[in-house]
């Protein structure tokens, strides 16, 4: 016990850095069979979509060794074609930006292992440039977000090592390094 006490002493601020694949909104675009999209030029559904990975800096205060509270800071892109029925007619370029607050809270703290789970909400700013081939569009959207991180595993002592396993704009599965100080 008071190992694990004295160990929790130590964690009062996490720094990290993260890549993650298929966000909520990549697996909405995937799962759906005709994403739509009006632009002043028209209806368009998006073909052949190419999603980037979705890399996160993450910055956690800790006043105690089990929750802690910050922020993160990330985003990710996606490009394809744009379709009016089984006609390629243009592109479309779309850039987003995630901010968002988080708490953790964490299972198992021991040295060189840590088991933990968390949440954030946030807000998502979409960039998106839309061409026909004769005019563009561009379209701007601010919308909520959020992330639930059902099972996060950390390797290593003052920095290690973390795999993240859940669901929302971080992605369905994340990795990175992490420094505790």
């Amino acid at each position: 016990v008071l190992t694990t006490a004295g160990f929790g002493q130590t964690r009062r601020h996490d720094l990290s850095l993260s890549y993650g694949v298929l966000s909520i909104d990549q697996l909405a675009d995937v799962f759906t069979d005709v994403v739509t999209i009006v632009l002043t030029l028209g209806t368009f559904s998006k073909q052949d979509v190419k999603y980037t990975g979705v890399p996160f800096l993450t910055y956690h205060m800790s006043r105690n060794d089990r929750f802690g509270f910050g922020a993160a800071l990330g985003g990710y892109s996606s490009s394809g074609l744009l379709r009016v029925g089984d006609t390629d007619l243009g592109s479309f370029k779309e850039s987003n930006i995630i901010a968002a607050a988080e708490l953790d809270y964490h299972w198992v703290m021991r040295p060189g292992f840590q088991l933990y789970s968390g949440v954030g909400f946030g807000v998502r700013y979409r960039h998106g440039t839309y061409d026909d081939g004769e005019e563009s569009d561009t379209l701007n959207k601010v919308l909520p977000t959020f992330h639930i991180n059902a099972l996060g595993l950390r390797f290593g002592k003052s920095v290690g090592f973390f795999l993240e396993l859940g669901g929302g704009y971080k992605g369905v599965l994340s990795a990175g390094l992490s420094a505790q100080f």
